[in-house]
Protein backbone atom coordinates (compact mmCIF):
# COMPACT_ATOMS: atom_id res chain seq x y z
CA UNK A 1 0.00 0.00 0.00
CA UNK A 2 1.30 3.55 -0.86
CA UNK A 3 2.00 5.78 1.65
CA UNK A 4 0.08 8.94 2.70
CA UNK A 5 1.75 12.46 1.75
CA UNK A 6 1.58 15.32 4.47
CA UNK A 7 -0.94 17.82 3.82
CA UNK A 8 1.81 20.47 3.33
CA UNK A 9 3.70 18.84 0.86
CA UNK A 10 0.48 19.05 -1.29
CA UNK A 11 -0.33 22.79 -0.84
CA UNK A 12 3.27 23.41 -1.56
CA UNK A 13 2.87 21.41 -4.90
CA UNK A 14 -0.22 22.81 -5.94
CA UNK A 15 1.18 26.67 -4.93
CA UNK A 16 4.04 25.90 -7.55
CA UNK A 17 1.56 24.55 -9.96
CA UNK A 18 -0.81 28.14 -10.15
CA UNK A 19 2.59 29.84 -10.16
CA UNK A 20 3.14 28.11 -13.38
CA UNK A 21 5.55 25.19 -12.94
CA UNK A 22 4.85 22.02 -14.99
CA UNK A 23 4.22 18.65 -13.23
CA UNK A 24 7.46 17.07 -14.41
CA UNK A 25 9.79 19.74 -12.53
CA UNK A 26 7.19 20.17 -9.49
CA UNK A 27 7.67 16.80 -9.32
CA UNK A 28 11.60 16.52 -9.01
CA UNK A 29 11.44 19.57 -6.96
CA UNK A 30 9.35 18.23 -4.47
CA UNK A 31 10.27 14.10 -5.15
CA UNK A 32 6.78 13.01 -5.60
CA UNK A 33 5.73 10.90 -8.35
CA UNK A 34 5.15 13.14 -12.19
CA UNK A 35 1.92 11.15 -11.93
CA UNK A 36 0.77 12.31 -8.50
CA UNK A 37 1.75 15.86 -9.46
CA UNK A 38 -0.65 15.70 -12.27
CA UNK A 39 -3.55 14.01 -10.72
CA UNK A 40 -3.45 16.78 -8.02
CA UNK A 41 -3.21 19.83 -10.20
CA UNK A 42 -6.02 18.43 -12.76
CA UNK A 43 -7.97 17.73 -9.75
CA UNK A 44 -7.37 21.05 -8.12
CA UNK A 45 -7.91 22.71 -11.52
CA UNK A 46 -11.46 20.94 -12.25
CA UNK A 47 -12.98 20.40 -9.24
CA UNK A 48 -10.82 22.87 -6.61
CA UNK A 49 -10.71 20.24 -4.49
CA UNK A 50 -7.40 20.90 -2.09
CA UNK A 51 -7.55 18.16 0.19
CA UNK A 52 -6.99 14.31 -0.20
CA UNK A 53 -9.29 11.55 -0.43
CA UNK A 54 -10.03 9.16 1.65
CA UNK A 55 -7.72 5.43 1.62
Amino acid sequence: MARALSDDLRKRVLEAGAAGASARSIAARFGVGISTAIRWLRRERESGERTPRRQ
